[in-house]
């Protein structure tokens, strides 16, 4: 029981780390902005997708810290309900589901309106954030193995 509870204390703290980054007023798109060298409307069309960014994370960031709570709350039990945590989660991804989607199709707007030298640096950024995205998985991944086995 005693792993099983600090894979779901790490799950938290993966999310909460998650959330707290989401919230950041900044995501880089300034960077990405500067080296699209927009039209005035390419320019419109980018703020629209930078906002619905914008509230897509931190429409996940209160789902985020909900989730918390209801883990938290979960956990405080004598015996947790896995069944309840798993349809935590699915809630949480149905709630952020319209959000995530209206700034896909803002970005699918830029990204048919772009020519192709502005298609070659909307992939390089789009690389180097997966890649960003990458280091932090293997990170926590190495972080929750070492705890664990320190446990055992």
């Amino acid at each position: 029981m005693n792993a099983l509870r600090t894979f779901f204390v790490s799950a938290a703290l993966a999310l909460a780390a998650i959330t707290a980054q989401a919230s950041m007023p900044s995501f880089g798109f300034g960077d990405l902005e500067q080296s699209l060298r927009l039209t005035p409307e390419q320019k419109t069309q980018f703020d629209a997708a930078v906002a619905a960014t914008q509230r897509a994370l931190l429409s996940m960031a209160l789902v985020g810290w909900q989730m918390k709570d209801r883990l938290g709350a979960e956990l405080a039990k004598p015996r947790p309900d896995l069944d309840a945590i798993a349809r935590a989660q699915d809630d949480a991804i149905e709630q952020t589901r319209p959000a995530f989607k209206e700034a896909r199709v803002e970005w699918a707007r830029l990204y048919a309106m772009l020519d192709p030298e502005q298609v070659r640096v909307a992939r390089a950024y789009v690389e180097d954030r997966l890649e960003m995205l990458e280091r932090a998985t293997r990170a926590a991944a190495e972080a929750f193995a070492r705890k664990y086995q320190q446990q055992q």
